[in-house]
């Protein structure tokens, strides 16, 4: 059965106690194809920089000057491309299964107005009318079916059609925009044929180049694809570009061919958007630039690059990275975002970076970095107040845990060692897989991948790998010890360097946690059973002994444990039940907390993390869930819903900071911090 979407979960509760969010990375459905950014927030929202873009089932809306942002999460498939109403309280948005949805941004709780299978194939494009009434949508139709279309105009809060515009080649559209004033015009253009078709309306219907005249001009570019059609502001002027590395500007009334600018870029142009008053236009380009245009149009129109930011070898921080332009270093997409009066020119690159553009010269002003992948772990230095993320690309992202907001500070770079260098492609990935864990120790970050390798960070470079005997799934850590998890047994390390042999386990281990004096082993095996292990240390040459086992209580899988900061309570769970064990010498490991008491949750658990006075143990799962229980209140519960679509897959209490301040990271690659402090004190006192 497919996941619902209804108000309640399409994005995180209004009353949740959420102090900050960073968002995932603008993504790419697929190579080759451009990136859709939305800078013009509308009259009601003209007073913010707003940068509206899609990253796999989210939407994104960003304000690039103070970092705040709201994620919208009410698609099931990779969205294409979203756009703001003219007016600013609704927002429209399509995915890759063809699905339209119009909702609102003005209401807290986002009611969704319209959704609606609009095409039979990807929607590529959106644009309003001024009126913010009519929606123009183009994508890929159906080859087989002759019915099925690749451009439509709807009405938008019922989808009825409002006429038969123009159709193109092979079924497939890429881009349309909207004419933003009388008498209405909207211009489409093709992925196969290299044309832009002219639309009259309401009802529209397409306008063909009448005869003996070239007007409108429909095949101003030779060959390829029409990436990106775009109208300004008081709709006299319309530009086209695409793979032939052309801008094409025509007459915005009668599409009358203006003047075509050839080799703009040296590669395949992706976007262009116009600024608020129409006299610059910004390009992107898969050569890795960005140019500005000036235009002109006082007495005779002129059209100069005045402008031409190279942001690939910016991001490639002076490294050589060979003749080609590096993949993660294409510029798929531009905007101008408007604040006011102002327009602030934004780029974002195929690893997602996105790239504040300085107005004044050709340097880049800041960056915004995060994940565009699943995050699937966290570390945290809490000493440095440095935190770390790593996703299922292979990419890890260092933050600032110092105030109460948490910011991006940079990508961990790969210099794995001197045979290798510097990542050549700058897609920032340490490991060439998913990483699926990571530790802090006293002077480095140590991380484990599906490349069957721990890679050593310090100083924000990966610079060392140690090759394991099996693939990595876990690691844990105590003062100066570190335990790997893999699927054929368990390795420890200390001072970077491994100081066991693959030790190999009689059952199929699922989590790990090591005591903080480096003494204790605790392993949760798919046999439902802890497994405690003593740490002897022979002359260097470490080995496990198993000394107890914890069996009878549950009944499942153990995914997760975790030893309070104290060392006497340790915590496991399941798929539903949370156990809590006395860990006090003498105790004999008795229960705490047994089975069918915390058990609310629906789906695998993940994580676990104790509070800084470990009253509190927070637990969050694949239901999207986080829960917080009490030891003094045994029977009571907070319970945070749709916290992070996809599952939660880690979560960790700061410690410096006043009250309590949980951070969670999950499978929708967003990076939250939640004020429990008010919440845990109602319900638990």
């Amino acid at each position: 059965m497919g996941l619902s979407v209804d108000a309640s979960n399409a994005c995180i509760p209004p009353s949740s106690s959420l102090t900050d969010q960073t968002p995932p990375l603008p993504k790419t459905v697929e190579r080759g194809v451009p990136l859709s950014l939305h800078g013009n927030p509308g009259r009601l929202n003209s007073s913010s920089p707003l940068l509206l873009y899609p990253s796999k089932h989210s939407v994104v809306i960003l304000n690039i000057e103070t970092g705040k942002s709201f994620v919208y999460r009410g698609h099931t498939a990779n969205v294409t491309v979203a756009k703001f109403s003219p007016s600013g309280a609704y927002v429209a948005s399509a995915d890759v299964r063809g699905k339209l949805r119009v909702w609102s941004y003005d209401n807290e709780e986002h009611l969704c107005k319209l959704d609606i299978i609009a095409l039979s194939g990807p929607i590529r494009d959106i644009a309003w009318d001024f009126e913010s009434k009519r929606i123009a949508l183009v994508g890929e139709g159906s080859q087989s079916d002759p019915n099925s279309v690749c451009t439509r105009v709807i009405q938008w809060d019922t989808g009825v059609k409002l006429g038969d515009i123009g159709q193109h080649s092979r079924n497939k559209a890429s881009s349309c925009a909207v004419k933003p004033n009388r008498p209405m015009r909207i211009v489409t253009g093709g992925s196969e044929d290299f044309k832009c078709c002219f639309n009259k309306g309401p009802p529209f219907k397409k306008l063909s180049p009448a005869e003996n005249k070239n007007i409108p001009k429909e095949n101003a570019h030779q060959r390829g694809s029409i990436h990106c059609v775009r109208y300004n502001h008081d709709g006299t002027m319309v530009a086209s570009v695409g793979t032939d590395k052309s801008i094409a500007f025509y007459d915005g009334r009668t599409l009358e061919l203006l003047t075509k600018m050839d080799n703009v870029h040296s590669a395949s142009i992706y976007s262009c958007a116009f600024n608020h008053d129409g006299t610059q236009l910004l390009t992107c380009s898969a050569d890795g630039t960005a140019n500005m245009i000036q235009i002109n149009r006082s007495s005779e129109s002129s059209f100069e690059i005045t402008k031409t930011w190279n942001i690939a070898e910016f991001q490639s921080c002076g490294n050589d990275t060979g003749k080609k332009v590096p993949l993660g270093g294409m510029v798929m997409g531009c905007a101008f975002v408007h604040c006011g009066d102002a327009t602030i020119p934004v780029a974002v690159t195929y690893n997602g970076c996105i790239c504040i553009l300085s107005k004044d010269d050709n340097t880049i002003e800041s960056t915004k970095t995060g994940h565009q992948a699943p995050i699937s772990a966290l570390a945290i230095n809490h000493s440095l107040n440095t935190m770390y993320t790593c996703d299922s690309d292979g990419v890890i992202v260092q933050w600032d845990t110092s105030s109460s907001k948490i910011s991006a500070l940079t990508n961990i770079q790969h210099y794995a060692s001197v045979e290798e260098g510097f990542d050549t492609t700058i897609m920032n990935k340490v490991h060439p897989g998913a990483i699926t864990g990571l530790v802090c120790t006293e002077s480095s970050l140590l991380s484990i991948g599906w490349d069957d390798n721990v890679r050593i960070t310090s100083k924000n470079t990966a610079q060392d790998k140690i090759k394991l005997a099996a693939q990595p799934n876990a690691i844990a850590n105590g003062t100066n010890l570190s335990a790997i998890m893999t699927v054929n047994g368990i390795q420890l390390m200390k001072n970077n360097q491994l100081v066991s042999d693959l030790i190999a386990l009689p059952y199929d281990a699922s989590s790990i946690c090591l005591s903080a004096n480096d003494s204790a082993l605790y392993i949760g095996g798919r046999d439902h059973i802890i497994h405690i292990y003593e740490v002897i240390n022979d002359n260097d040459a470490y080995k496990l002994e198993e000394i107890h086992q914890l069996a009878g209580t549950h009944l499942l899988p153990i995914y997760s444990l975790a030893i309070s900061n104290d060392g006497t309570k340790l915590a496991s769970a399941d798929i539903r039940d949370i156990c809590v064990w006395n860990l006090d010498e003498g105790s004999s490991y008795s229960l705490i907390i047994g089975r069918s008491r915390w058990c609310f949750h629906q789906q695998r658990i993940n994580a676990l993390a104790w509070s800084n006075d470990d009253s509190v143990l927070a637990s969050g799962s694949n239901d999207d869930s986080i829960y917080f229980w009490s030891l003094k209140k045994k029977t009571t519960r907070v319970h945070y819903p749709h916290s992070h679509r996809g599952g939660v897959t880690a979560m960790e209490f700061l410690k410096n900071v006043n009250g309590m301040v949980l951070v969670s990271v999950g499978n929708d690659a967003c990076v939250n911090l939640w004020d429990v402090t008010d919440d845990v004190l109602k319900k638990f006192g």
